[in-house]
């Protein structure tokens, strides 16, 4: 079915294409979660949205969403650090090396 217009030869846009940096900051982001790797998820994120408005790209959605899931990975990286230093992961560091040293 095709679209009337009043003018004749009125330009008819096209599909958007879809913005590649903007999947790539997506998929970053949820394989970061919870860790360092979310970074380059938000800083793709923010990159690619600043391309789709300039190149009219579509996209903005899964900029977004990077964008949200990069902040969320970091919070929850630090969170996971902080967690573990209070709760002592860390604290027996030196006791966990002698008895891997001693077991080899």
């Amino acid at each position: 079915m095709t679209q009337q217009y009043d003018r004749p030869g009125a330009a008819v846009g096209g599909p958007r294409e879809m913005n590649g940096l903007a999947i790539a900051a997506f998929v970053i982001a949820i394989v970061g979660w919870c860790s360092p790797l979310g970074i380059l998820g938000l800083i793709l994120g923010y990159v690619a949205r600043g391309q789709i408005r300039e190149r009219n790209n579509s996209g903005e959605g899964l900029a977004k969403a990077a964008i949200i899931l990069g902040w969320i990975a970091i919070v929850a990286f630090i969170l996971l650090i902080v967690l573990g230093v209070a709760g002592g992961i860390f604290a027996n560091w030196e006791d966990w090396k002698d008895n891997f040293d001693d077991n080899n």
